[in-house]
């Protein structure tokens, strides 16, 4: 297993199962499944879904193949939340090596939760499953190259069999794509230009040893940074399938300065950071001038604040010289296969302890430019003797989340499935959706904010001459 998680990916390549099994949705026995429950990401999904199922009275199963360890996570749920005393969840053996094993997982429930990874390696197994068997599919994958693979290889096919696919449902790309779909539909007038600026932080000084990671997440932004051809091929076959335009980068502001908080007058050191966010939303405003036929005529690009200077060049730094590390196949391997030592400790196979993850928080900065017919609060009559009689307006909205990596990432998966068996009328019927292509109609984000998973908010709305 590990020779392929460093060279290869888990082909989804198969016999008779590459024809379409029919099923009715509404007849399956489960309502949801979470299939690589008992991983790191997948132990967190499912004590949030042992608290959802009984809200939305759900059916639900965990799957993957070490049962034993899937018996032990649901020990812990049984433990840990309220309601399970006469309950017990049942276990499913599916393992992504063996594909007829994952369609008959796929077949069993109206939507998978996929949260093995990386997903470069072993989603599209599980990508291909649900769509030939009209089943629905999210994740909470940050991976540019997977998510725009299997929208190349299965939209299509996905539309056609009513199937949706839903990637990205985590902090990467919820907080961004959805902030984007915020900020336009509380924008009074003609947007035009979106920055967006993410800031990682802890709520209180927090003396560890723990990880800050785990080496899950570590794997995969190697591999990231190593495909890179691989990368610009799929998005270029994507992008002339579909005819996605995509922003050029603002060279000058690769690293700048900018003020994100609005309340404290302090300019923060940020460095620009496309991926995923950035790659997301292109498809995002694609499908929402092409599909549901929205004026978005706008651009956004994405940064991370560094806070510092000496910081955010130590972190140009690292990107550089890992992006080049990476390129050759023997220091990949390395990184890949030991993660603890390459990253210094930063990533582990236990990941970060809960101490750690209780202090993280994320805030996302929108800052939306464009124009208006609304004067400005101090405007008269005769002030209006500009062209087209039009101001400037920007709105500000932030997206704020607790424990971002994990806590807010298993409620959005959830919540992403859960609202495509509530809303699915307000859905496209099929296809590999981005999270505002699927959700923008819906009550996802509303969802979000009811169960404390994030805060959407406009933290202010200027109009200037």
């Amino acid at each position: 297993m590990e020779g392929k998680t460093l060279n290869q990916e888990t082909i989804a390549k198969h016999g008779p199962a590459d024809e379409q099994i029919t099923n009715i949705k509404s007849k399956r026995q489960y309502d949801i499944i979470v299939f690589g429950a008992s991983g790191f990401t997948g132990q967190f999904v499912v004590m949030e879904m042992g608290r959802f199922s009984q809200i939305y009275n759900l059916t639900w199963a965990i799957a993957g193949r070490n049962t034993d360890k899937l018996q032990d996570v649901l020990n812990k749920l049984y433990k840990t939340v309220d309601g399970y005393e006469d309950k017990k969840i049942d276990i499913i053996y599916a393992d992504v090596q063996d594909i007829n094993t994952v369609m008959r997982m796929a077949q069993t429930t109206s939507v998978v939760i996929n949260c093995t990874g990386p997903y470069y390696i072993y989603g599209e197994v599980v990508v291909k499953s649900c769509v030939l068997t009209s089943t629905h599919y999210v994740d909470v994958t940050g991976e540019s190259l997977f998510m725009e693979k299997m929208a190349y290889i299965y939209n299509g096919q996905a539309e056609e069999n009513n199937s949706i696919i839903v990637s990205a449902l985590g902090m990467e790309s919820v907080p961004a794509d959805l902030g984007v779909e915020f900020l336009y539909k509380n924008f009074s007038g003609e947007l035009k230009n979106v920055d967006m600026y993410m800031k990682l932080y802890s709520s209180s000084f927090v003396l560890t040893n723990s990880a800050m990671i785990h080496d899950g997440t570590w794997k995969s932004a190697i591999l990231h940074m190593a495909t890179y051809k691989q990368r610009k091929y799929y998005r270029n076959l994507l992008d002339e399938l579909m005819g996605i335009t995509r922003v050029k980068p603002n060279v000058s502001k690769i690293l700048h300065r900018r003020q994100i908080n609005m309340k404290a007058d302090k300019e923060e050191w940020c460095l620009a950071f496309p991926e995923p966010d950035q790659a997301v939303i292109a498809r995002s405003v694609h499908h929402a001038k092409t599909k549901d036929n929205l004026p978005y005529n706008f651009n956004v690009r994405n940064y991370m604040v560094f806070g510092g200077l000496i910081s955010a060049i130590i972190g140009l730094f690292v990107f550089v010289l890992l992006s080049i590390m990476t390129s050759f196949n023997p220091i990949k391997t390395l990184l890949v296969r030991y993660p603890k030592w390459c990253s210094f400790g930063i990533a582990t196979e236990t990941g970060p302890n809960e101490k750690l993850l209780e202090n993280s928080r994320m805030s996302l900065t929108l800052i939306g430019h464009g124009t208006t017919s609304e004067k400005p609060p101090t405007a008269n009559l005769k002030d209006i003797t500009h062209k087209d009689n039009t101001y400037k307006r920007q709105t500000i909205i932030k997206v704020k989340a607790k424990n971002p990596g994990y806590g807010f990432t298993s409620k959005a998966v959830i919540l992403g499935a859960i609202t495509i068996i509530k809303d699915q009328i307000n859905i496209p019927k099929g296809g590999v959706l981005t999270p505002a292509s699927a959700f923008r109609n819906t009550l996802f984000v509303k969802r979000l904010m009811d169960h404390d998973a994030a805060v959407f908010e406009i933290e202010s709305d200027l109009v200037t001459y």
